[in-house]
C-alpha cells in the first residue's frame, strides 16, 4: 500500500471516528405501507381529524385548537370567533373555475376562509397557487369569493420548511412542522379525554411528519458517510478493487494455503481429484491417514471430505461432483455466503453438512441416525452445537484472529485449520462415528 493511500485511509477512519453513533428510527405506520410520502393520505389523515362529522370522537376540539394556533400567528392576520365553530366546514380538493383543485378549503359561511395547498416534496404546478388566489369562486362548494369581506380570505402554503416559496404572494409559508408541534401540544393538553385509538393516530401522525421532514440524528449521520464516500471516492475504490482480487484469488487457493498449514497433512498427487482441487493425505491423532479432498474454488461450497464419504451409489465409487444417484457428507465452510460474518464480525462458520442432493433414502437416513446417536455429543468440540436439521447437522464458529486487512487470508486459514483439528485430526472418535452412520445408512437405506 503506498503511503499517500494509508494516509488517506487513516484519515478517513479518523473523519468516521468523530461521527457520533446514531441508530435508525423505527419506521412509522405510513412508512411501512410506502404512503409515507403521497400528499394525498397527508391530507386525508389530516383534515379527517380537523373535521367534526368524523368519527374520531374529537368534535371540534382539535380544529378549535389549529384555528386558534393560526389566529397567535403574527403572519397570517387570521381571526376567528369560537361561537362560530358549528358553522365550519371542511372540503378537500375544491374545484375552481378553470378545473384546478386546491387541497381543501376551511370555511365558516360568508364570514371567512382558508384555502390550503399542501406539499411534501411534490413541486408546486406552474402558476398554480396564483390561480387559486385569482379564482372568483370555489364553485364546487358554492362560495364566492366576493360574498367574503376581502380581509378575512387566507392562504396556506403548508409545506417543509425548506420548499420553495408559492408562487402567489397571498399563500403565507406554514411548516409542517408547526403542524405537528401544535398536535402535539394537543395531545399533551388532553389528558386522556379522547379515544385512545384516535391519540395513538395523531401521535402516529406527527412521528410520520417529523422522520420524514426533520433530518434525524441518524440521517445528518447517514449523510456525513456518504460525503466522506464521495470525498474518498477513488482510494475507497483503489483497496476495493485490491481485495476483491486477492479475495477471488483465495476462493481458488483455500485448499493449498490449508494444506500447507496443517502439520499433519501432505499434498497428493492424485490423478482423480479434478485439477481443481487439492488431495491431501491427512494423518489424525490416532495414526490412521486418510485422503482428504479440499473443493476449492466454489465461493459458496467449500467442502472438505474423506475419499469415503463422496459416494455414487451405483457403482459403489467415490465421486468429486454430483453425480446421481450419490451420498454426499463432508466438513464445509461458506466464504461466499458468510462473506459478512468473516468480514464484519471475524468469524468463520464451520459445519458438517448432509447434501440435499444426494440420495433421498441416504439423505434422510443420515440425518435421522446422526440426531439420534447419543454418542456424537460426547465427542463434539465445545463450541460445536447439533442443530438437529437435516442438512447442516453439526455447526460451529471460530473467531479470525485478524487486527489488519493484511494478514486477514491467512488468519481465515488459521482458524479454518483450527476446526479441521477439533473436529478431525485430534478428533479420530467423532470422524469414525460419522463413518459408522454413513456406512450403515448406505447399507440398510439404499437399494442398488
Amino acid at each position: 500500500m503506498t503511503e499517500s493511500l494509508n494516509r488517506k485511509l487513516v484519515q478517513l477512519r479518523d473523519e468516521l471516528n468523530l461521527l457520533p453513533e446514531a441508530t435508525e428510527p423505527p419506521s412509522t405506520t405510513l412508512h411501512i405501507i410506502r404512503n409515507n410520502q403521497q400528499e394525498q393520505d397527508w391530507q386525508r389523515l389530516f383534515f379527517h381529524y380537523l373535521s367534526p362529522k368524523e368519527s374520531h370522537g374529537l368534535g371540534h376540539t382539535l380544529l378549535e385548537h389549529i384555528l386558534s394556533a393560526l389566529s397567535d400567528r403574527d403572519d397570517l392576520g387570521f381571526t376567528f370567533s369560537r361561537f362560530d365553530l358549528a358553522e365550519i366546514q371542511n372540503e378537500q380538493e375544491v374545484q375552481i373555475p378553470n378545473g384546478r383543485r386546491p387541497d381543501a378549503v376551511t370555511w365558516a359561511s360568508e364570514d371567512w376562509f382558508i384555502c390550503w395547498e399542501l406539499k411534501i416534496d411534490a413541486s408546486e404546478g406552474e402558476d398554480q397557487t396564483q390561480d387559486y388566489a385569482d379564482a372568483d369562486e370555489f364553485q364546487s362548494i358554492d362560495l364566492a369569493k366576493d360574498d367574503v369581506p376581502a380581509d378575512d380570505h387566507y392562504y396556506i402554503y403548508l409545506a417543509p420548511d425548506e420548499a420553495d416559496p408559492p408562487d402567489s404572494d397571498a399563500f403565507v409559508p406554514v411548516s409542517w412542522e408547526w403542524i405537528a408541534s401544535e398536535l402535539q401540544s394537543f395531545l399533551s393538553e388532553s389528558h386522556g379525554e379522547y379515544p385512545a385509538r384516535t391519540t395513538t393516530q395523531l401521535d402516529t401522525f406527527i412521528g410520520t411528519i417529523r422522520s420524514e421532514l426533520t433530518m434525524t440524528d441518524y440521517q445528518e449521520n447517514q449523510q456525513e458517510k456518504v460525503e466522506l464516500y464521495l470525498d474518498y471516492y477513488d482510494e475507497i475504490l483503489d483497496v476495493q478493487r485490491a481485495f476483491e482480487e486477492q479475495w477471488e484469488e483465495f476462493i481458488n487457493t483455500w485448499g493449498n494455503k490449508l494444506a500447507q498449514t496443517l502439520d499433519t497433512a501432505t499434498i497428493s498427487d492424485d490423478s482423480a481429484v479434478p485439477d481443481e482441487y487439492v488431495s491431501i493425505e491427512l494423518t489424525m491423532e490416532d495414526d490412521e491417514t486418510r485422503l482428504w479432498t479440499l473443493r476449492q474454488g466454489h465461493a459458496n461450497w467449500g467442502w472438505m471430505f474423506p475419499r469415503q464419504w463422496w459416494t455414487k451409489l451405483d457403482e459403489n465409487q467415490p465421486i468429486f461432483d454430483n453425480e446421481s444417484p450419490m451420498a454426499r457428507v463432508g466438513f464445509l465452510h461458506q466464504p461466499g455466503r458468510n462473506r459478512e460474518d468473516a468480514l464484519r464480525d471475524h468469524e468463520l462458520m464451520f459445519y458438517l453438512r448432509n447434501a440435499p442432493t444426494a440420495n433421498d433414502d441416504f439423505h434422510e437416513g443420515f440425518h435421522t441416525r446422526f440426531n439420534n446417536d447419543s454418542n456424537i455429543s460426547d465427542e463434539l468440540p465445545p463450541k460445536t452445537t447439533r442443530p438437529e436439521l437435516e442438512q447442516n447437522v453439526l455447526k460451529s464458529s471460530y473467531e479470525i484472529n485478524s487486527n489488519h486487512r493484511d494478514d486477514f487470508f491467512e488468519s481465515y486459514i488459521a482458524a479454518l485449520a483450527r476446526a479441521i483439528d477439533e473436529h478431525i485430526v485430534s478428533n479420530p472418535e467423532l470422524v469414525n462415528e460419522i463413518d459408522k452412520i454413513y456406512q450403515q445408512t448406505i447399507e440398510e437405506d439404499t437399494q442398488f
